[in-house]
This record gives C-alpha cells, structure tokens and sequence, in this order.
C-alpha cells in the first residue's frame, strides 16, 4: 500500500538574500563554505516527487539436523507458492536459502531464477544464527543496500548463540550489512504447554531465544508443532509485502525547464501536522546519524534518492498528516 505522505520537492531557480555560514562548517558535498539562503526568499517550481517502494530480501536458515525431515519438506514443497505471493504484489524480492541442499532444493520456477540463491552450508541444532553470520561473504553481494531484510528461522532446537550476540554479530556486518530494520521470524517450538499435544516427538528443545529475537524484531512467530503450514506462508507473504512505501527514502525527480540540480544546495523540511516548517539538517553522511535526526545521500556524486536516518524515519511515520519538501536551491543546512 502506498504511503499516504504527501512529498513535494521545490526546485529552487534563483534565491535572494542570504545569511552568513556559521565559521567551520561546509556543504555535506564537497566541503566548500558558502552562504545559508533564506529559502522562502527563493523563487520555486514544483516538481512531483515520490516515497521510494523498497525491495525485500528474505533469508532462509533452515536446521539440517536428522530430526528436521518432516519440517524441511514442508518448506521444499511451499517456498514456489510463498515467492508467487510476494511476486503478485508487486514486490521486488530476492530469497536466500541457507542450508545443506540435499535436504532442501528449491524446485523451479523458483529454484534456477535468478531471484533464489542458494547457499551450501550444514545446519545443526544449535548454530543457524552463528552460520547467518558465518556465511555471510557467501550472500553479501545479493543482498541490496535499500531493501528490507527479514530473516527466517527454521528450527527444532534452540540457538547456541544467545539474543544479544547475534544482534552485535548481525550489526558488524558491512557493505551492505543489515542495517536497524531487519525483522526475525521464527519457525520454532514453543515453551509447554504445546499447541498440539504432540509436539514432544516434533521438537527437541523450544527455541526460546529465537522467540526472544521475533519478538524484539517486529517479526512473526510459527510453531513447528503446527503439521499444516499453508498458514505460516501466507503469513510470511503478508507481512514482507507490507510497510515497504515508508516516507524514508525519497527519488530526486528530474528537473524542470532545463534546469539542473546542485546537491550541495538541497534543504529537507519537515511540516508537522500541527506545527510550523522545520528544516532537518544533513547528516553526511549515513554514519553521523548516531541516534539523531537527518537525511543523507545515497551517494555523494551523484545522488539519486534522498533517505532519512532511523530517528527522521521514526519521527515521519508517527506523522502521516505531515508533508515534506525537499528543496533544491538553497545552500545545504548540516549539522
């Protein structure tokens, strides 16, 4: 679904009288001093805009142990139905499979696109978040800097590695890493009592910390006593597919009437519903976000979409009755 965000960018083509850059500071481009220009002194042209439809990556990490038979069938024979779901949506999505593929190999039309990769690794009970990790050259260059990442745990045992070393090992890893957005989902027993009476012959240990881990991280919960899993694709469908047109990241339209855009002067200004324009300085770059508000390049030079640090993207989401106006013209504000 679309956001409701209303995004206006202001292509700025001449500017008036300006004010003195405090001493020290540069422009998040290049450096270079210059004046801070009054931007409601500048002449304006609109141009549409758009909040940018994030990609999905999903990684699968599934238990190879002898006890997991039953339950890595049931993700063979339902993974073409799950990814012709999220591909009826619209969704641009790549799908990691981590796990010994001679216990699960992706038939086709999934399996062979160039939308799966598998990755060739043994799972045992207790190390699918340590292999995530482990594998990770093996899966870094699939995996996209913008998209939403949602991993998927398949286990009938619990982890060896605990909760927060897995988040301090996931948030180690660079270029493009994981970022603060991932969701975990977990497909794994539950504490007693059971859902089904049975789940005893089904699992070997309840998966508490992948629980712990769904649940810290906005993701869903499945239990493996469950025999019908139709429900649990579905589920996961449903929920890669939604909350992708975040007011996060913002496309830099083309500019009108032969002009063309200086990113060095290029100003976010945030209106509340309920409140006076506020320009949110630039945090140049992603790295200095550290907590605080901002957007931020894509890439220096050059720059195609404008995105907004977690505290920005939190601020703009609590506020769907806000509008933004990225406006080029004026002399960047940075912090």
């Amino acid at each position: 679904m679309r956001n409701a965000w209303a995004v206006v960018a202001m292509i700025m083509l001449g500017c008036g009288p300006s004010a003195s850059r405090p001493p020290g500071t540069g422009d998040p481009v290049d450096g270079a001093t210059g004046p801070i220009v009054d931007a409601a002194a500048c002449a304006t042209e609109t141009a549409a805009a758009s909040t940018v439809i994030r990609p999905v990556d999903i990684i699968w990490v599934i238990d190879n142990s002898g006890s997991m038979d039953a339950e890595e069938a049931r993700v063979q024979s339902n993974m073409n139905g799950f990814a012709s779901s999220i591909a009826a949506s619209g969704t641009d999505y790549h799908v990691i499979v981590i796990n010994d593929t001679s216990h699960v190999n992706v038939p086709p039309p999934l399996g062979g696109s160039p939308e799966l990769l598998n990755v060739n690794v043994n799972i045992d009970s207790h190390n699918a978040l340590e292999n995530l990790v482990a594998a990770y050259p093996t899966y870094q260059s699939f995996l996209r800097p913008t998209s939403v990442k949602h991993i998927v745990v398949v286990s009938d045992d619990e982890s060896g590695w605990s909760k927060a070393t897995f988040e301090s090992q996931l948030g180690a890893l660079t270029a493009p890493g994981f970022g603060t957005g991932w969701r975990l989902h977990a497909v794994v027993a539950e504490s007693p009592p059971y859902i089904q009476g049975h789940c005893f012959l089904l699992s070997a240990a309840a998966g508490s910390t992948y629980i712990s881990l769904q649940t810290a991280h906005n993701g869903t919960f499945f239990s493996l006593c469950e025999t019908n899993w139709s429900p649990l694709f579905a589920t996961l469908a449903q929920s890669v597919t939604q909350g992708l047109a975040l007011p996060c990241t913002f496309s830099i339209p083309a500019p009108t009437s032969g002009q063309s855009i200086d990113p060095t002067h290029v100003n976010f200004v945030y209106t509340p519903t309920n409140g006076q324009p506020q320009t949110i300085a630039n945090a140049r770059p992603a790295a200095r976000c550290n907590g605080g508000p901002g957007p931020y390049y894509d890439n220096p030079a050059p720059p195609t979409e404008i995105l907004t640090c977690p505290a920005t993207c939190s601020t703009l989401g609590s506020d769907p009755g806000g509008t933004v106006s990225v406006q080029f013209g004026c002399a960047t504000v940075i912090q």
